[in-house]
């Protein structure tokens, strides 16, 4: 087993960031690897040991797109579990923030473990059933619940978000079912 699927053994705790950019685009990742391998996603990445979430991002977004932000602000955190195409589970838990500022991607740009990085309008992208969940609780799109709920138990995807003005207060949960 390779050291990017061994690190999915255990709940994996990452950020994600939503970077607008220019003309209303959002900024989006060729994941190469993970569960998801193959998508447009939101860029991000495992939170290190000794690393707040906030930190992690910065990072992460800087290695995977060019765009160093300076206004990350969290908007939720997220509870992904689903499962490899051989069986195995695979458990995230995902903070996400909002950039404030609009960036750009610095031409000729190759991120950092991704195949490819983007800015384009979300009806652009082929995006992941995770992204509709997380681009709709950050405000930058609308998408009918039902609709998010069919997408991401299509699949297999159990995703509960924990939203509210304080990220980690307790607070009600919304599941979208299997």
């Amino acid at each position: 087993m390779s050291d990017q699927t061994t690190r999915y053994e255990r709940v994996l705790v990452a950020a994600l960031a939503v970077v607008p950019g220019p003309g209303g685009t959002i900024t989006f990742v060729h994941q190469r690897n993970g569960p998801f391998a193959g998508n447009w996603l939101l860029p991000g990445g495992g939170i290190e040991v000794g690393e707040s979430a906030r930190d992690a991002i910065v990072r992460e977004a800087f290695e995977e797109t060019g765009c160093l932000l300076r206004h990350p602000e969290p908007f939720a955190v997220y509870e992904i579990i689903g499962h490899w195409p051989d069986g195995r589970t695979y458990h995230l838990s995902m903070t996400a923030f909002l950039e404030r500022a609009e960036h750009r991607v610095p031409e000729d740009f190759a991120g950092h473990n991704v195949d490819g990085v983007r800015q384009s309008r979300v009806r652009d992208v082929p995006l992941h059933s995770t992204d509709y969940r997380i681009l709709v609780d950050s405000g930058v799109m609308s998408c009918p619940e039902p609709e998010i709920a069919r997408r991401l138990a299509a699949d297999g995807i159990t995703m509960t978000a924990f939203t509210g003005s304080r990220i980690g207060v307790p607070g009600e949960p919304r599941t979208a079912p299997r």
